[in-house]
């Protein structure tokens, strides 16, 4: 959002391409995209040997593979999972190598967005990798073009890993023509880090947070206040210096999503055919977020130098709705830590529904792969599910439901509170072959409310207008 232009001339057009650009590159971040540090023992292509090609100034650079043991049987397995997960994910794998002499495994991380577009190329071209992983909101779109070989015949009907271990919801999230595509990995979505101290200092209690949007806003103007003392219901509020807000809109994707649902409205139809974008329900929970902004003063406007939340959360955020990937800043910030507490999300709808979405990072093999590198895939995947109480250690859910009720899980409050959320009250993200052209146009429609570029019901009613465009394509 960064213009040599004066700053507060810029088109409405203008707005919505850098929104939904921001929010891709967000998206990414949050879901780990990048490089990783490799743990001891782990080499990278490179120094493996391997050739580095050198990318041209209009290619995305090829990622260096970390390479993880020396045997003769090669595993290429292609993610997203970089940063903090990338880093435990690399454990994971050097972990397996140890336990598998005879396994060579070249572990690749892209930009979700790369990686999306990467597999169907390679998969045509006869080179896909043996395994990959996915996002389970993202699945609909592979196996439209056929590009996936199904769990039920590589996984369940062998009894490999039994079925009845997930979420049933998430399943069918990642099934098609009734087969299940791929292994979650993990259930990841929003919770809610609870700022004990600044609710304490404001006189009311961290274990009794306010249960409908209503009493949210009573509570919430309790706890904001700006640099004089005052709260968004005082004479002489400067909304302008605020020094502590009651929480943040975070990454909107979960963040909106999740209120949508509270409401009693949504994206689209569980068939797939209808947009319900324009629903009054769907309309009111984006007018909601925008009236806590905008007119009560309780929440921070989503602009271009607004602080990310958890940097917000050490010592000006009340509540912050993230992911339990957040496990990682709470280990580098203990004195954040210290006066953190995670629970369920906070129910903003008129009459305290709850809802919070989740997804999940899903393992699967695509189509191609056969005989020797088929097993190779499988057995990884096998062991990769077995061990999600190590994968736990990243702050993510472990999907297998047994994995969870582990000792090593538990003991994560984090993870704990996480996974009991998502199957509690969690739903799944929308998914659809045409789900990245429907997120761009509800995210952006979204974005522009929560900003103030356009009345909610305006924005709303034109993404519905087109994501129905999307769906009416069949």
């Amino acid at each position: 959002m960064t213009s040599h232009r004066d700053p507060h001339v810029i088109s409405r057009r203008r707005f919505l391409s850098a929104t939904a650009a921001g929010l891709s590159s967000l998206a990414l971040a949050a879901c780990g995209a990048g490089t990783s540090e490799a743990p001891a023992g782990a080499t990278t292509g490179a120094e493996a040997g391997a050739a580095v090609p050198e990318a041209s100034p209009t290619e995305a650079p090829t990622p260096t593979p970390v390479v993880l043991g020396t045997g003769n049987r090669k595993v290429t397995f292609w993610h997203g999972l970089g940063g903090p997960d990338g880093a435990t994910l690399v454990k994971m794998l050097q972990q397996y190598s140890q336990e598998h002499p005879d396994v060579t495994i070249s572990s690749e991380t892209y930009a979700w967005d790369l990686l999306y577009q990467k597999l169907p190329t390679a998969t045509a071209a006869g080179t896909p990798p043996h395994l990959a992983i996915f996002h389970s909101w993202a699945m609909q779109q592979f196996a439209a073009q056929g590009l996936l070989q199904d769990a039920d015949t590589l996984f369940f009907g062998p009894g490999l890993i039994a079925k009845d271990d997930f979420n049933q919801g998430l399943l069918q999230t990642i099934s098609a023509d009734g087969k299940v595509l791929g292994i979650p990995f993990d259930n990841h979505g929003f919770l809610n880090f609870i700022n004990t101290k600044i609710i304490t200092d404001a006189g009311l209690d961290p274990k009794n947070l306010p249960k409908n949007g209503t009493e949210f806003i009573e509570w919430a103007q309790k706890i904001v206040v700006d640099e004089s003392g005052k709260h968004p219901n005082e004479e002489g509020f400067a909304a302008d210096r605020v020094k502590i807000w009651a929480t943040h809109t975070g990454w909107q994707r979960y963040s909106v999503v999740s209120t949508i649902w509270q409401f009693g409205g949504g994206i689209i139809s569980d068939d797939g055919k209808t947009s319900l974008l324009n629903d009054p329900k769907t309309i009111a929970a984006v007018q909601y977020w925008h009236d806590l902004i905008f007119k009560h003063h309780v929440v921070p406007a989503p602009v271009a130098g607004l602080p990310f939340e958890w940097d917000m959360f050490k010592d000006s955020l009340a509540l912050m709705w993230n992911g339990g990937w957040q496990l990682n800043f709470f280990n580098d910030n203990p004195e954040a830590a210290e006066v953190m507490q995670p629970g369920y999300l906070n129910s903003f709808a008129p009459d305290g529904s709850q809802a919070t979405r989740f997804d999940a990072h899903t393992m699967v093999v695509p189509m191609g792969v056969e005989g020797d590198d088929l097993e190779a895939a499988k057995d990884l995947i096998v062991w990769l599910s077995n061990n999600g109480a190590t994968w736990a250690t990243s702050g993510q859910v472990p999907a297998r439901l047994s994995v969870q009720q582990q000792p090593d899980v538990q003991n994560i409050p984090v993870v704990k509170t996480a996974a009991a959320e998502f199957n509690e009250i969690g739903r799944n993200g929308p998914s659809h072959p045409a789900i990245n052209e429907i997120v761009v146009a509800y995210e952006t429609a979204i974005s522009s409310a929560l900003s103030g570029l356009m009345p909610a019901d305006q924005a709303m009613n034109e993404a519905h207008t087109a994501v129905q465009s999307i769906l009416d394509r069949g």
